[in-house]
């Protein structure tokens, strides 16, 4: 009777514990599909599951620009494509360069010159800055 009693009550609090687990979950893939509405057949699969990996908080190296991330894409989740990549850049704030360490604090510079190089750009015109950028021409 009483290990009954304690396989009961362990099994409980194991539920207690996963249920905001759960429910978080569940609105990431809520977002996620909200956000991938524009794909169809495999395509959506794999949108679906990017955006879930993007959401998931707890291994990024920068959990503070993550959630920032999670916040923007919630905001801009009735909008596609091009529309959804300047409203998720507008929300989400700029990146103190000079906390990071000098690899990485490089890296930002240079992410943060082609941000402003090639932000009023679009589609492939976008890309083509980007390739030139990133390529030091």
């Amino acid at each position: 009777m009483k290990s009954t009693l304690m396989i009961f009550v362990g099994a409980l609090m194991a539920s207690i514990f996963c249920l905001p687990a759960m429910a978080q979950t569940a609105q990431d893939r809520e977002l996620a599909q909200k956000i991938c509405a524009d794909q169809t057949g495999s395509s959506f699969k794999i949108c679906v599951n990017q955006q879930l990996r993007n959401f998931d908080c707890s291994n990024a190296g920068n959990r503070q620009q993550c959630e920032a991330r999670k916040r923007a894409s919630q905001q801009c989740a009735g909008l596609f494509g091009w529309d959804f990549r300047q409203c998720t850049q507008r929300m989400i704030p700029e990146v103190d360069c000079s906390t990071l360490r000098a690899r990485d604090r490089q890296q930002c510079e240079l992410n943060q010159s082609a941000y402003v190089a090639c932000s009023s750009k679009s589609g492939e015109e976008h890309m083509n800055c980007l390739r030139r950028h990133f390529s030091g021409q």
